[in-house]
């Protein structure tokens, strides 16, 4: 079960995404994927608690932390759009949604189980 963290950056000014992503780092966990929008940062990792023990000892506070879908997605015109589609098609609101590495893409549904439910096997 894959987890998004959210927290927000003290400041907008140069050097504060750094100074998240280098909390992370310190810690010896890899970022699989990270987001930032206005100041608001996602953090995904396989070890969600690392991470957030990484955070918060760096002095964040952990704003958000929900279960999300890891999907691989084929590096080509309309793939998410089709994996969107699915997803309205089901009723499933995306909250947010961002890549990740190994071409993946990374979805925030508000109902986690009926998104998978939508997006069979491949939806992690």
């Amino acid at each position: 079960m894959a987890r998004d963290l959210t927290v927000r950056l003290a400041q907008d000014r140069p050097g504060e995404l750094a100074a998240v992503v280098d909390a992370v780092s310190r810690s010896g966990v890899n970022i699989e994927a990270v987001t930032e929008v206005n100041g608001l940062v996602h953090v995904l990792a396989r070890d969600a608690g690392a991470v957030r023990a990484a955070l918060r000892g760096a002095g964040y506070v952990v704003e958000d932390e929900r279960e999300v879908i890891i999907m691989p997605m084929s590096d080509r015109p309309g793939e998410l759009a089709m994996t969107l589609r699915r997803l309205a098609e089901a009723q499933v609101n995306v909250r947010f949604l961002y890549l990740a590495t190994g071409t993946r893409v990374v979805i925030g549904a508000e109902d986690v189980m009926k998104a998978r439910a939508a997006l069979g096997p491949s939806a992690n």
